[in-house]
């Protein structure tokens, strides 16, 4: 990867790509044991390795340091999207150890393969080792077929070895009650904190010089200032680098300062996050836990099913919660720096490079792959129906139809609408899988299906959601439709004339036109408006500093979020996740 300013500070290549490559992984004491425990667990005779990490302390680059110092006579597979069933998941392991299976096999006929090619891989004194990343969003289910799997073992050791990564979700989940058989099989467990201050400079300098980097550019009080911002995160500071290193380049200095790392982190982060110490927030979240725990258990025991307000119990843990905040903040005498922000989660997914289309529509909504978090709180509330009594589409069209009717447009055939349909009058289907705080980023209506029916997402708020079906709209609490939805959407979004795929260097075309006028208009910008643009490194440069600003990864590809964050800065019609019609 190359970025524009390498040459100006004599780098070969970018020093902070958020990419988990094994070559700029910084060794660490903590980094070291945790590799020293994944390589005692291969070592070892026991079924399940644990690495736990917050997001972006690298626990997948350390796995793939892993993978590079493994012995030759262990095999591995390697499942980066856990979100499957059972039955995907085994298949996606025989898929990555090239085991062979019947199509369409049941779960024991994938065990049986599994456990067929292990007992052969015995036989010729070799090891297989199954590594899972973003192991919190593996089910119940799926964790115990998973242990089931390795029941398989010789009077020596377990045949097959599992390695979970995750984030600290997964040490909650692993604790439950009937996840205690698989509990009692980690043999290796590790946490992987973020970085101190000294660390976070030693970090910065060898990801320079593995770069080929002659100085470290980087000042002392700019390395302060990123750690106050970053909290030690690894992604954050790659993030914050990459961007400080940007803007000193554009200002044609030769050292990274504070003012210029507090700029970097404004356009990457944004004003709405600023740092707050890491022992505030566990303070406040444990809080905030204590009081919900406290009202649910006063709640058991009276009988009650949802707290009262009559009975003064919301304003009782109000005041509650008040006065204990009011007094963490006495004991902080602190001021926080303005300038320092944190990373909200949605802004670190990476811009998709293809636009997915649904085909067929409801394969790909339908399928249960999404573990949600639930941010929002279910507020009591007269008005509210509870999901069970509504009756949504039997037919994706019809809900596609509904989304449509949002955007202005009504087919004659409800039942037949779809994307390629919608294609036609420059309206493109996206569709992925988000929790409800990434879809309030995209503050778009959406498709989903709920319990094998569909509805179209029109309102949501921190209580309760509106369900359009038909004419009807329907208002539901928030966690009945969290129980129901898989976390699978699909939205509608305005591509540009011409648009086919994503654009990037060295296309042209009617989408490229229309991204420089837009781009300028959006900059506050008056320039040529002749046809013919080429997407060369200027325009690159504009793109990623777009993208920047409005929280995306800057890669400088203009694709899907891309296109629809121009939408919005640009002010084009577009129906909200409020409910707003055109």
């Amino acid at each position: 990867m190359t970025s524009i300013y390498n040459d100006y500070f004599g780098l070969k290549e970018s020093p902070f790509s958020i990419a988990p490559n094994p070559q700029y992984l910084y060794m660490s004491d903590r980094h070291r044991e945790a590799l020293a425990h994944l390589m005692y667990g291969i070592q070892g005779d026991g079924a399940f390795i644990l690495l736990s990490g917050e997001v972006g302390t690298g626990k997948t680059t350390i796995c793939r340091c892993l993978l590079e110092q493994i012995p030759t006579q262990v095999d591995t597979a390697f499942i980066l999207n856990p979100k499957l069933t059972a039955a995907e998941l085994l298949a996606a392991a025989c898929d990555d150890l090239k085991i062979s299976y019947p199509q369409g096999s049941t779960i024991k006929v994938l065990t049986d393969c599994i456990n067929a090619y292990l007992l052969d891989a015995h036989a010729n004194d070799r090891r297989t080792v199954l590594i899972i990343d973003e192991a919190q969003n593996l089910s119940i289910e799926v964790l115990e077929q998973l242990r089931l799997l390795t029941n398989l073992e010789t009077n020596q050791r377990k045949l097959l070895q599992i390695i979970l990564l995750g984030q600290p979700e997964l040490l909650g989940l692993l604790a439950k009650p009937e996840l205690r058989q698989l509990s009692q099989r980690i043999t290796a467990r590790f946490h992987l904190n973020a970085l101190n201050r000294d660390e976070i400079s030693a970090y910065i300098k060898h990801r320079l010089v593995v770069a080929g980097a002659k100085g470290t550019f980087f000042t002392k009080p700019a390395i302060d200032r990123i750690y106050k911002i970053s909290q030690g995160i690894p992604r954050v500071i790659n993030l914050v680098c990459d961007r400080s290193l940007l803007g000193t380049y554009s200002e044609g200095e030769l050292q990274v300062t504070p003012k210029i790392v507090a700029k970097a982190a404004l356009e990457i982060l944004g004003p709405e996050a600023q740092a707050i110490p890491n022992w505030r927030l566990i303070a406040i979240a444990s809080i905030g836990s204590l009081l919900v725990l406290t009202a649910l258990l006063i709640l058991t025991l009276t009988g009650e099913s949802e707290p009262s307000i009559a009975q003064g119990q919301p304003a009782v843990q109000q005041n509650t919660a008040a006065t204990i905040a009011e007094s963490v903040e006495n004991r902080d005498n602190q001021t926080v720096d303005s300038s320092a922000y944190v990373v909200p989660e949605a802004q670190q997914s990476p811009e998709i490079a293809e636009p997915m289309r649904v085909q067929p529509f409801e394969e790909t909504l339908s399928a249960p792959t999404a573990t949600i978090s639930k941010p929002y709180t279910n507020q009591a509330s007269e008005s509210l129906t509870s999901l069970s009594l509504i009756r949504g589409h039997d037919i994706a069209g019809a809900a596609l139809n509904d989304l449509l009717q949002l955007w202005g447009v009504d087919f004659t055939d409800p039942d037949s609408a779809s994307c390629e349909l919608a294609e036609t009058i420059g309206l493109f289907c996206f569709s992925s899988i988000a929790g409800l705080n990434e879809m309030n980023d995209f503050d778009r209506p959406v498709v989903i299906n709920l319990n094998n029916q569909w509805f179209t997402l029109i309102e949501l708020d921190r209580g309760s959601a509106s369900l359009k079906v038909g004419g009807t709209t329907h208002r539901v609490r928030v966690a009945e439709l969290l129980d129901a939805w898989s976390g699978n959407f699909t939205l509608l979004w305005r591509a540009p004339p011409g648009y086919k795929a994503p654009i990037s260097m060295g296309d042209r075309g009617p989408a490229v036109d229309w991204l420089v006028n837009r781009l300028q208009v959006i900059n506050d910008r008056t320039g040529p408006t002749t046809p013919g643009y080429v997407f060369d490194g200027e325009l690159e440069v504009q793109v990623k500093q777009f993208q920047l600003t409005t929280g995306l990864t800057p890669d400088g590809i203009a694709g899907v979020k891309t296109w629809i964050k121009i939408n919005d800065a640009d002010d084009i019609d577009t129906p909200r996740l409020d409910g707003e019609s055109l």
